[in-house]
């Protein structure tokens, strides 16, 4: 049993605390005064005004469960505070009058003069003070920084396309694994991208801060690469495909096949990713590519110097009947009216 839910006594004083707990923020907050009142010996539970926040933490408690006679004190955590919310939760500011009410981190609304309720009150805001948010006391916690790039389905590919199951490893990669995670898209333009970049400067601008790349897209693993960052290819097709194919061109490993990945491959693959040695293997794979196209040049210049073939090309349109015919040429004048 945590430690601020040991058992009541009759001469022991407890505290409720109670918040919106909808922001990291409050959470910080929260955590702050929970090792303030571990620090004074004060057991403690925890209740968030709605049902919602429960699963963030698995000892905080229903709001509707507290005995109010087990309580002395009430602490009101973060965020806004009027007379409307304590008649909205009346739950709680019902249920506790009896006990000592203190405020900490709230913007009072109301002007204190008419709307005070706590014998201590120490706010962010009020009429007559202003402190700076207490987030601010908290260390800063960093995890890694993980990019997910993903492709939609691709009728190409017919049934051997396995882009959800591979989506759906990668999505539990990032949760079992604790990261930090920026979905990205390679789609242009801006109104077709998903989270609105435009061009690749702004996909590889991002692409340089991160720890690593989660990816089915060929254009993802090859941007990340390109820029040192060491990723973790699925090829979304069954048996791999070009996205395979261009891993093992550029000698990068980290990349599987969707069906034959576990969830271990992927975090064993994660971890080497995460490592010195992975940044340093993905910062050699440009220069690779690179050296590996130092002939493209000239087999670019000797393709412009090639005479048209259309024999090549005799079947690559089939003939349609006529019918068929003036339908395709309706819909071609249809969008040149709506062009205009």
């Amino acid at each position: 049993m945590p430690k601020h839910q040991s058992p009541m006594t009759s001469t022991t004083r407890r505290a409720l605390l109670v918040g919106h707990f909808s922001t990291v923020g409050d959470v910080e907050v929260l955590r702050q005064t929970e090792r303030q009142l571990q620090a004074v010996g004060m057991a403690y539970d925890v209740a968030p005004y709605t049902d919602a926040r429960l699963s963030i933490d698995s000892t905080w408690l229903d709001r509707f469960t507290p005995e109010p006679a087990h309580y002395s004190h009430l602490f009101v955590i973060c965020g806004p505070f009027t007379p409307a919310m304590a008649v909205q939760h009346e739950s709680i500011f019902g249920r506790f009058q009896h006990c000592v009410h203190i405020g900490v981190n709230l913007t009072m609304v109301e002007p204190l003069a008419t709307f005070n309720p706590f014998e201590i009150l120490l706010e962010r805001d009020s009429d007559r003070t202003v402190r700076a948010d207490l987030s601010f006391r908290e260390a800063p916690s960093r995890v890694p920084v993980i990019g997910l790039c993903l492709t939609g389905f691709q009728r190409e590919y017919g049934d051997r396309h396995r882009g959800d199951l591979a989506e759906r490893k990668l999505r539990r990669l990032i949760e079992s694994s604790g990261v930090a995670f920026i979905e990205m898209d390679t789609s242009v333009p801006a109104s077709m991208n998903r989270f609105g970049l435009s061009n690749a400067a702004q996909f590889e601008s991002i692409c340089g801060r991160l720890d690593a790349m989660l990816t089915t897209r060929l254009h993802g693993m090859v941007l990340a690469l390109k820029n040192g960052i060491p990723t973790i290819a699925v090829d979304p097709v069954a048996g791999g495909d070009k996205v395979m194919r261009q891993a093992h061109k550029l000698g990068w490993n980290e990349v599987f096949d969707p069906e034959e990945a576990s969830d271990e491959d992927l975090r064993a693959a994660l971890d080497r990713c995460l490592s010195n040695a992975g940044r340093a293997d993905a910062h050699l794979v440009r220069d690779r590519a690179v050296a590996s196209l130092a002939g493209f040049d000239e087999e670019f210049a000797t393709a412009l110097q090639l005479p048209p073939d259309p024999g090549l090309r005799e079947n690559l349109i089939p003939k349609v009947g006529k019918v068929r015919q003036l339908r395709k040429r309706f819909k071609a004048w249809k969008r040149r009216r709506r062009a205009r």
